[in-house]
């Protein structure tokens, strides 16, 4: 059985989010002869709200006692998903699994790993359970003290999850063929169905942004073939799904070579797609070429990396993005027949020693640019150059949540951002309105 949690949080929003790893791994061990159930927390299911056409919105909330390490935040803590009762029924329907595997996505949202152990332990009491993902690479010793899991699976698991399952179940299957992210099979979307697809093309980065750990998680930077991309966006299709979203950190490198023919096929097939970018683009990688195949294979959410128009910390925090290639890539997509409310561009508040002037000066560039702004909040991630300068290694995951972070930095801080939050607001309402404007 493999499980992807709820999110406990005080906010959450469903920006095409997909479990693409756990899938990954369902795919592999079918490969292998295993048989597979998928509980999906985050997967729509009867009853639960209803998702824009483009498969994103809000989830379900169901508010629950707020964590004491962070009862400061005057916000309301939920169990974002599936409630409660349909995923003890959901575990109840099923057949007693040799092995559970559990997926963790942000640091923060660990509580809801830990509760949907202690479910699987009330159901079936000492069935192995294996804990991997985001959470299980980025804090291992603190999933192994409280998450409840048998065994933490560090990094890329899809090899390490094989082996474990022949372990446990005393069957021979081939694990060394997935060593290689390269051989690893498509994800199986059928398992955990929704109005949309994520799609991995490549795994890892070859940045090293100070804030980012992108490198933890897949240490080398591998990019597919096109031809196998392309035969999981054509799956898709034949499934019904047509919102295709990319979750590559490093989607426009070598772009002539990996993301263009695979634009190129989409379009030579007459695939009717609406592709979707929720992780920042690399602005300098958008040529006029580039920008114009994106805008005929069908992309209709762009968001590009700007992070603050200060050249001096946009060198220290990795030095991917320049305010010239910003403009550039701008004009190249708008050349290419994009409209202001289908660019975004993501701007970080709350780095250590960045006065939220700065912030504010970005966002009105990114306006005057006639591009929406996004805000994203600082997340202290462990192990990375920024995250280790503003909180101590041993700190509670939970204060790692973009949400709580601010809270640190004192009611003043807090008084100032919201008011900028609303500065962003009414700037891209007004971009909205002005959609098409050359």
């Amino acid at each position: 059985m493999l499980i992807n949690p709820w999110i406990h949080d005080f906010a959450a929003y469903n920006l095409w989010i997909e479990p693409v790893g756990m899938l990954t791994l369902a795919a592999a061990l079918s490969e292998n002869g295993y048989g597979v159930t998928v509980v999906d927390c985050l997967a729509p299911h009867p009853g639960m709200l209803r998702p824009r056409p483009d498969g994103s919105g809000k989830f379900l909330k169901t508010v629950i006692p707020k964590p004491a390490a962070v009862a400061m935040v005057p916000r309301r803590y939920g169990r974002y998903g599936l409630p409660l009762e349909p995923f003890k029924a959901a575990l109840a329907a099923a057949p007693r699994p040799d092995l559970v595997l559990v997926a963790s996505g942000m640091t923060y949202w660990y509580p809801g790993v830990v509760e949907a152990i202690q479910q699987v332990r009330a159901q079936w009491g000492a069935v192995p359970v294996a804990l991997g993902g985001i959470y299980a690479t980025l804090c291992p010793d603190h999933a192994r003290q409280y998450s409840g899991a048998n065994e933490i699976l560090v990094g890329p698991a899809v090899e390490a999850a094989l082996r474990l399952a022949d372990q446990v179940t005393g069957s021979r299957s081939e694990p060394e063929r997935y060593q290689a992210p390269s051989a690893w099979p498509p994800p199986a979307h059928e398992l955990a169905p929704r109005p949309f697809a994520g799609l991995i093309t490549s795994w890892g980065c070859p940045y090293r942004c100070t804030y980012c750990a992108s490198h933890r998680l897949h240490p080398d930077f591998v990019q597919r073939e096109p031809a196998v991309v392309v035969a999981e966006i054509g799956a898709c299709l034949a499934r019904g799904v047509r919102h295709l979203a990319f979750y590559d950190d490093a989607l426009l490198l070598h772009a002539e070579h990996h993301l263009v023919p695979i634009l190129r096929e989409v379009i030579d097939r007459g695939w009717q797609v609406s592709f979707h970018t929720p992780n920042g683009l690399h602005a300098g990688a958008i040529t006029p070429s580039v920008a114009l195949w994106m805008r005929q294979a069908g992309f209709v959410t762009v968001r590009l990396s700007l992070e603050t128009i200060d050249p001096a910390r946009q060198r220290h925090t990795g030095g991917k993005v320049t305010l010239d290639q910003f403009e550039q890539a701008v004009w190249n997509l708008r050349a290419a027949g994009f409209r202001a409310g289908e660019l975004g561009a993501y701007i970080l508040a709350g780095l250590p020693d960045q006065p939220l002037s700065e912030v504010e000066e970005t966002v009105r560039f990114v306006h005057r640019c006639g591009v929406q702004a996004k805000l994203a909040l600082f997340s202290p991630i462990p192990g990375t150059p920024d995250g280790d300068r503003a909180l101590p290694p041993q700190t509670d995951p939970l204060w790692h949540n973009d949400t709580v972070y601010p809270y640190r930095l004192g009611e003043e801080y807090v008084q100032e951002l919201q008011r900028i939050k609303q500065l962003v607001k009414e700037g891209n309402e007004r971009l909205k309105r002005q959609t098409g404007d050359a």
